[in-house]
C-alpha cells in the first residue's frame, strides 16, 4: 500500500520532487563515471598525478556526502509540499514507522526513475573525463570505457539509493516527530527552535570539521594532497555544523547586514530585514545552500591558488599544477550539487508564502513593490549566505596554507572569489524574483481565502 501511495504522491506533485530528481541523477552520472574510470583498465606507459585509484576515491568520497547533504535538502523540501497529507495519514493511525516507509519509497521510486538517465550521461562523462586525464598523462594511455559501464551503473544505483534512503529517514523526521494534531495543525511544515539533538549534532560537526582543519594543518609539505582532502572534508563537516545551527547563527549574523539595509533604503529595506528576522528558520533554510555553494567554491579555489603559488616556488613541494586541475573538476562538481540545492530552496520557500504575498496585496501594496522587498530579502539572504559559507572557507584555507607553504596567509585569487559572490547573487535574486512573481499570480482575495492546495 505504501507503495501505491508513494507512486501517487510522485505522479501528483511532479514539480516538489524535481530537485530531488536532478540531485540524484547528478549523483547516479558521477558514481557512474568513476566506476567506469575505475574498471577502464590500462597500465603501459607513464603516468604522473596521484593515478586512477586516488582520483576516483577522492571524488567517491566527497560525492557520496554531498550528494546526502543535497538528497537531504531537496527531500525536506519534497516533504513539506505533501506535509498536510502526510499529517492526515497520522491522524487516521498510520504509525511514525509507516510514514517513514512511505517517505523512503519515494525516494526509491525517484532513484529508479533517474537511473537510466543517470547512467547514460555518467557513461559520457567518463569518457570526457579520461581523455582529459590522458591527455594530462595522468591516466594510462591505453585506457578504455568499455564494459565496465554497466557494473559501475548497478554500483551507482545501489550507492544513490542508499544515500537516498537515509536521507528519507532524517527528513521524514518532519513530520514523525510532533504529535498527529500538532502536524495536521501546521499545513506548510514545522517551524520550531531547534532541539536539543539538533544543536547537540551541531556541536559534533563543529567539532569534527574543527579536528579535520587541524589535522590538514599539520600534514607536512610531502603530503599536501592529504591536507587537501583534510581541508576539503573539514569544511563540508563545518558547513553541516552551520546547517544544523543556522536558526541560532542567522539572527546574529542579520543585524549588522540589516542595518546597512535599513541606512541605504529605509522603507522597503526595514520591511525586508523585519521579514527575515522575524523568521530566522526560513532564512537560514535559504542561506545554507549559499554557504554551501560559495564556501565550497571558494575554499577550492583559494586551494587551487595556494597550490599552484607553493608549485612556483622553492622545489620540496607541495602539489603539482594536474593536482590543482583536479580541485578544478571537483569545484565543478561540487558547484553543480551546490547550485541544485539552492534552487529547490529558494523556490520552495517562496513558493510557500503565497498567503503572505496575497495578504500584503490586500493591504495597499503592489506587485511591483512587493518584488521590490523580495529582491532586497533575497540580496541580503544572499550576503548571509556568503558570509557563513566565507567564516568556513577562512578557516579551512589558513589550515591548508600552513601545510602546502608553511604560511597561514593562503594565496587569494580575488577575481575567482568576486566571480563566485557574483554568481551566488545572481543565482539567488533571479531565481526568488521568478519564483515570487509565479506565486503571485492567482487573484490575492483567492489565495488568502484559502483557494489555494
Amino acid at each position: 500500500m505504501s507503495g501505491v501511495l508513494a507512486w501517487g504522491q510522485l505522479r501528483r506533485r511532479p514539480g516538489g520532487f524535481a530537485g530531488l530528481a536532478v540531485a540524484l541523477t547528478l549523483a547516479v552520472a558521477t558514481v557512474t563515471a568513476l566506476g567506469a574510470l575505475l574498471g577502464a583498465g590500462g597500465g603501459r606507459g607513464e603516468v604522473r598525478g596521484p593515478g586512477v585509484g586516488v582520483i576516483v576515491g577522492a571524488f567517491g568520497e566527497i560525492t557520496v556526502l554531498v550528494a546526502f547533504f543535497v538528497a537531504l535538502n531537496t527531500l525536506g523540501f519534497a516533504l513539506r509540499h505533501q506535509y498536510r497529507d502526510l499529517a492526515l495519514l497520522r491522524t487516521v493511525a498510520a504509525t511514525p514507522r509507516q510514514i517513514r516507509q512511505l517517505v523512503r519509497r519515494q525516494a526509491a521510486l525517484t532513484v529508479v526513475l533517474v537511473a537510466v538517465p543517470g547512467a547514460l550521461l555518467g557513461a559520457a562523462a567518463a569518457r570526457v573525463f579520461l581523455a582529459a586525464l590522458q591527455h594530462r598523462a595522468m591516466a594510462a594511455p591505453d585506457a578504455r570505457i568499455g564494459g565496465g559501464v554497466l557494473p559501475a551503473a548497478a554500483v551507482a544505483v545501489s550507492v544513490t539509493l542508499l544515500v537516498a534512503t537515509a536521507a528519507a529517514t532524517l527528513a521524514a523526521r518532519q513530520v514523525t516527530a510532533p504529535t498527529p494534531a500538532a502536524a495536521l495543525a501546521d499545513s506548510s511544515g514545522p517551524d520550531r527552535r531547534p532541539g536539543v539533538i539538533r544543536l547537540l549534532a551541531a556541536g559534533v560537526a563543529f567539532t569534527g570539521g574543527a579536528l579535520l582543519v587541524r589535522l590538514a594543518a599539520t600534514r607536512p609539505p610531502a603530503e599536501v594532497d592529504k591536507a587537501a582532502q583534510a581541508t576539503l572534508l573539514g569544511a563540508l563537516v563545518l558547513l553541516v555544523g552551520v546547517a544544523l545551527a543556522g536558526p541560532l547563527l542567522v539572527p546574529l549574523t542579520t543585524v549588522p547586514l540589516g542595518r546597512v539595509l535599513r541606512t541605504l533604503l529605509p522603507v522597503a529595506g526595514w520591511q525586508a530585514d523585519a521579514n527575515l528576522r522575524g523568521h530566522a528558520r526560513r532564512m537560514a533554510s535559504a542561506a545554507v545552500p549559499i554557504a554551501l555553494l560559495g564556501g565550497l567554491s571558494a575554499t577550492m579555489a583559494i586551494m587551487t591558488g595556494t597550490a599552484l603559488h607553493a608549485v612556483a616556488g622553492p622545489p620540496g613541494g607541495a602539489t603539482s599544477a594536474t593536482d590543482s586541475w583536479l580541485r578544478q573538476a571537483e569545484l565543478g562538481l561540487l558547484g553543480s550539487f551546490g547550485a541544485i540545492a539552492t534552487v529547490t530552496t529558494l523556490v520552495a520557500l517562496t513558493g510557500e508564502r503565497r498567503r503572505e504575498f496575497a495578504l500584503l496585496r490586500l493591504l495597499g501594496a503592489t506587485r511591483p513593490g512587493v518584488l521590490r522587498v523580495v529582491a532586497l530579502e533575497a540580496v541580503l539572504t544572499a550576503a548571509l549566505g556568503l558570509l557563513l559559507g566565507g567564516a568556513v572557507t577562512a578557516a579551512t584555507t589558513v589550515a591548508f596554507s600552513l601545510a602546502a607553504t608553511g604560511s597561514p596567509v593562503p594565496t587569494v585569487p580575488v577575481a575567482t572569489c568576486l566571480w563566485i559572490a557574483a554568481a551566488a547573487a545572481l543565482l539567488t535574486v533571479p531565481t526568488v524574483l521568478a519564483a515570487a512573481t509565479v506565486a503571485m499570480r492567482q487573484a490575492p482575495a483567492a489565495v488568502a481565502g484559502g483557494a489555494h492546495e
